[in-house]
């Protein structure tokens, strides 16, 4: 399969590309993606690659360059069929935000259009993006726009000064929330083992049963790990709750970061915590592991229409929200009536009333595959 789309750019003043390219073997991607102050962790070829490790997609790397092979673009993709969703051509499923990643309008909108070209190809296939980018419809007339619920990003000092956490009027606040958190006996350590990541994955499962929310199976997380994990770019913290000189892990949380941003993933927690503070520990040590990484901004992820309480909270650490916007090829009514977020939460919710608490937490883990893989 070829691509070859050339645009001239009076910026650059050089004819870009489109070219699809092995994100597993080309180091251009992972440099252009690590030194780029937009790149995610999602953007890497690494988040593609647990991708693919985990659910079996074919993967779509495309790379937009110049004459001379300097790169100016990249946006991944993969192929993904639902039971529901049908044929697509994501970026990226199981991942908050992805898309064009560019140096230039110009780049931006060769990728756009090639993804574009990529769908048409194959009779009722689907392109999907969803990220930051107000103007994607703009680089492609055919996409359709729909808004989605806003992401909260807390802007992050760098390192000449000290880091203040806090929206202003709530540094104390916080800070008596963590310092509660230690009085509780809660102490934060890295987590180091694969070992570590097994005993973490069993309190995400009890957290995700009790948000009656699906949860991604550990095969993603290991795929994770062994991707972005030596690489420094995922990042595991564990609260332990000390008593009596003994300790037992009740706690812990997935932090993910490339470039300049950090993305908190997959809080787990046990049972019985809520008033520990325990979520107060994990941020403040998230965002101070994230500060010293050279981090500029911690992405805390979005909060659905109606969840005003979790938004306050999101706010009190100084998150901003951030529009997030899904574009979709071809246009259709049914995606501008998307399903709210809190649907399946809330059809898993009336399961709840039947039991669901009840169920085992390996049959969870089983559901949350079948639910993230094929739904």
């Amino acid at each position: 399969m070829s691509i070859d789309y050339r645009l001239e750019t009076p910026l650059i003043r050089e004819q870009l590309r489109v070219t699809l390219v092995d994100h597993t073997a080309d180091s251009r991607v992972a440099s252009f993606v690590e030194s780029h102050p937009d790149g995610l962790p999602f953007h890497h070829p690494a988040w593609l690659q647990t991708l693919v490790d985990t659910y079996g997609y074919r993967a779509v790397a495309l790379a937009c360059e110049d004459d001379q092979g300097n790169l100016h673009g990249f946006l991944p993709l993969v192929y993904r069929h639902g039971w529901l969703r049908g044929k697509a051509l994501w970026s990226l499923p199981h991942t908050p935000l992805a898309g064009p990643l560019a140096t230039s309008d110009a780049a931006a909108t060769a990728l756009v259009q090639a993804a574009v070209e990529l769908a048409e190809r194959e009779v009722g296939q689907r392109l999907q993006f969803k990220t930051l980018g107000p103007d994607l419809n703009q680089r492609a007339p055919t996409l359709q726009r729909v808004e989605w619920y806003p992401t909260y990003v807390i802007p992050l000092p760098d390192r000449t000064g000290p880091l203040r956490i806090g929206a202003p009027g709530y540094h104390q606040d916080i800070r008596r929330g963590v310092r509660k958190a230690t009085e509780y006996g809660l102490r934060a350590r890295e987590g180091k083992s694969i070992d570590d990541l097994h005993a973490w994955y069993r309190l995400y499962l009890a957290g995700m049963r009790q948000k009656m929310s699906p949860p991604n199976p550990f095969r993603f997380f290991e795929a994770a790990w062994h991707h972005l994990h030596p690489r420094g770019f995922l990042r595991l913290i564990l609260i332990e709750q000390r008593s009596g000189g003994s300790s037992e892990l009740v706690g812990g949380a997935i932090t993910v970061l490339v470039s300049q941003t950090a993305v908190g993933e997959g809080i787990g927690q046990r049972d019985g915590t809520s008033t520990l503070h325990l979520h107060d520990l994990l941020y403040w040590e998230s965002l101070h592991i994230a500060w010293e990484a050279g981090c500029r901004s911690f992405d805390l992820g979005n909060v659905p229409t109606g969840q005003e309480g979790l938004a306050r909270y999101k706010r009190k650490w100084g998150g901003v929200p951030h529009p997030v916007y899904r574009y979709f090829y071809p246009a259709s009514p049914q995606n501008a009536r998307l399903p709210s977020p809190t649907s399946l939460q809330q059809r898993m919710g009336r399961l709840g009333q039947a039991g669901w608490r009840r169920v085992p937490l390996a049959a969870t883990a089983w559901i949350g595959s079948v639910v993230t893989h094929y739904l």
